[in-house]
């Protein structure tokens, strides 16, 4: 039966499907060492685009493109974990306080003329030194946002020594200005990063001001009988405002996780006593 099926049909290669009509196969001249079998590229029966066709070309831009992207995507994650920083830090500020003009009155002084006694603004104040503690982030290479927190000597006086005559007595006075403040706000930080460890900062900020000071004054002098007496009044007065601090500088990073900053800083106070501040900063920031 085999013999006759054989004679009619011819051998069994004659009925076979050619294994390049079977499939969508390319020929790939440009690879002979790949291991294509002798009738295309195949592999378990799916066609296996050439790598110098068109289209493998395209797909192959298209999977660069994509890796590209997704490298751009984590480069952008690694650098936003690497600026998105807290810290704390510590300023030492030295203050230059610039008086408004005018006076202030004091009232009640048994050794003053009548309607009081009138002492002008830029005798009662000196330059305020003051500790500032900050609490910042850094969320991107060129923005940062810091509270603060300042607070000033409690020794921050100015002591003035005069001689008048009140009708026949003779007063030698003493007269003692204290001011303290403390101030807390926030500032919105812009950061030009030259190198990796350098870079210049620019800032605008709000903050809320709160100035103590004290008025005593002694008024020495001789009684009746050259009896030495000393008549004395103490006067409390507080100021409170509401304001905008700019400012520039510059920080270092010395080491990992330290920086040290230097700034100066202008607030516009324009209270009944006191014009602006200037700070002349210097500071450390650790981060973590």
């Amino acid at each position: 039966m085999l013999a006759v099926l054989a004679a009619v049909f011819g051998s069994a290669p004659a009925f076979a499907v050619q294994y390049g009509e079977l499939y969508d196969i390319e020929w790939c001249p440009c690879n002979p060492d790949d291991q294509y079998d002798a009738n295309g590229s195949v592999v378990l029966g799916k066609t296996v685009m050439c790598p110098c066709d068109s289209m493998y070309d395209g797909y192959n831009s298209t999977m660069e493109k994509d890796v590209r992207k997704l490298q751009h995507k984590t480069k952008q994650t690694l650098e936003r974990a690497k600026n998105f920083k807290y810290y704390v830090g510590f300023d030492y500020n030295k203050s230059q306080l610039t008086p408004a003009s005018g006076s202030v009155n004091f009232n009640h002084l048994i050794f003053s003329q009548s309607g009081g006694l009138d002492v002008p603004v830029d005798t009662m104040f000196d330059d305020q030194d003051n500790i500032g503690i900050v609490l910042g982030t850094r969320p991107h290479a060129n923005f940062g946002i810091e509270i603060f927190y300042n607070r000033s000597y409690d020794d921050n006086k100015v002591t003035q020594i005069d001689n008048t005559t009140l009708g026949s007595t003779d007063y030698h006075m003493v007269n003692t200005y204290i001011s303290k403040y403390q101030a807390y706000g926030i500032d919105f930080l812009g950061y030009l990063p030259v190198t990796d460890y350098f870079d210049f900062i620019a800032f605008v900020g709000l903050g809320q001001y709160h100035f103590d000071n004290e008025a005593r004054f002694e008024s020495h002098y001789l009684e009746s009988g050259n009896q030495p007496a000393v008549d004395s009044a103490d006067f409390d007065f507080s100021e409170d405002k509401l304001a905008w601090r700019v400012g520039i500088g510059a920080q270092f990073n010395i080491a990992r996780g330290l920086v040290l900053r230097s700034m100066y800083r202008y607030i516009r106070l324009n209270t009944d006593t006191i014009d602006y501040l200037q700070e002349f900063s210097v500071g450390l920031r650790f981060l973590f």
